[in-house]
């Protein structure tokens, strides 16, 4: 492993993307802690401010909420967010007396006021805050919707991932070793899923278990392990006729002692570079799928849905609302696809 680390950072390219992918699945773990909203779904709404430009800076005032939540668990916050102890109300000036308060609301010159008693703190109860890329048109934060978006593409990925080489895995290893019926019905099988249009397929497997989060992984895992399946099964067919193996034969080795001790470290390689291969696939059918309505569903964030909401705004000053999510999706799948060139260079022997 150190030898195929050393010859892996060599290649400029690869190392970047594998930086740039680390820097972003810390940045995912850590989502709800960094963000500024950190409310579930990251939806918290703000019409005042809807389609500010990136850079945009405003200030809030802290009220109490109509309808207090406890703190919840440590857990709970970095994995679905939590509601603040206050609501915001984003204005634009305050003015204070000795028991009101007065303010404007952005682009509105009405003004209005309210009570000292409804504040949630008595002397801190302004803050500011600065959306980095930007609102949406429902005054969203761009950048914490973003950020959760791109971990579901991430989580989408990795749980593809581990169902595609579950399977494949285990369908190729079958197919390349005993040969005979157990190709043929495998090979049949992988045929069939292989005749149909990708896309469509995990449609119908959504129209079929429901959408949501978990029936996207299962979606996707579920098409992309053919592949997979087809190249080990060709590295078996060639590994098994090895003069070791047949030795192992000879001596008494069972089946599944030969494929797991002796056949299946030979094919690891492989294995790694269609795994990372099926990572930057699972991520484009995921950003396909929400775009077309039957991913995620809102007010969950997802690349592909931010797309779709906003693509409309290309042509007009808020272009950024579409490009941030579509760069984000652009820069996942070129950096995977570059860690996968640099695994190819490293396990490659002829290098």
């Amino acid at each position: 492993m150190i030898m195929i680390w050393k010859r892996f950072k060599k290649n400029k390219l690869a190392l970047g993307g594998f930086i740039f992918l680390s820097i972003c699945i810390l940045t995912s773990l850590l989502g709800f802690l960094i963000i500024p909203d950190h409310t579930p779904d990251v939806n918290t709404m703000y019409p005042d401010i809807a389609l500010k430009g990136p850079g945009f800076t405003c200030s809030y005032i802290k009220i109490k909420p109509n309808d207090p939540t406890p703190e919840p668990s440590f857990f709970i916050k970095i994995t679905k967010g939590w509601n603040p102890p206050y609501d915001l109300i984003a204005v634009d000036s305050i003015a204070s007396t000795s028991d009101s308060l007065y303010y404007r609301s952005i682009g509105n010159t009405q003004l209005n006021s309210i009570h000292k008693s409804i504040l949630f703190h008595p002397v801190d109860y302004k803050i500011s805050r600065t959306s980095l890329m930007g609102t949406d048109r429902y005054g969203r934060d761009l950048f914490s919707r973003l950020i959760i978006g791109a971990r579901v593409s991430i989580a989408v990925g990795l749980v593809a991932v581990i169902i595609s080489v579950l399977i494949g895995l285990l369908m190729g290893l079958l197919a390349g070793y005993y040969r005979g019926k157990v190709d043929g019905l495998i090979m049949w099988l992988i045929n069939i899923i292989w005749s149909l249009p990708t896309l469509m397929f995990i449609i119908a497997l959504t129209f079929a278990i429901g959408k949501g989060f978990w029936q996207i992984f299962v979606a996707v895992g579920l098409t992309t392990w053919v592949e997979l399946a087809r190249i080990v099964r060709g590295q078996v067919f060639s590994i098994r006729e090895m003069e070791y193996i047949q030795a192992a034969k000879i001596l008494g080795f069972k089946n599944w002692r030969i494929l797991i001790k002796h056949i299946l470290p030979n094919i690891w390689g492989t294995v790694i570079i269609m795994s990372v291969a099926n990572f930057a696939s699972a991520i484009l059918l995921e950003a396909g799928l929400s775009f077309l309505g039957q991913g995620l569903q809102p007010p969950t964030p997802s690349l592909g849905q931010m797309i779709k909401e906003n693509y409309a705004f290309i042509v007009f000053d808020a272009s950024h609302l579409a490009i941030f999510p579509g760069l984000m999706i652009a820069l996942l799948v070129m950096s995977v696809n570059f860690i996968g060139n640099g695994l190819r260079d490293a396990f490659d022997v002829n290098e």
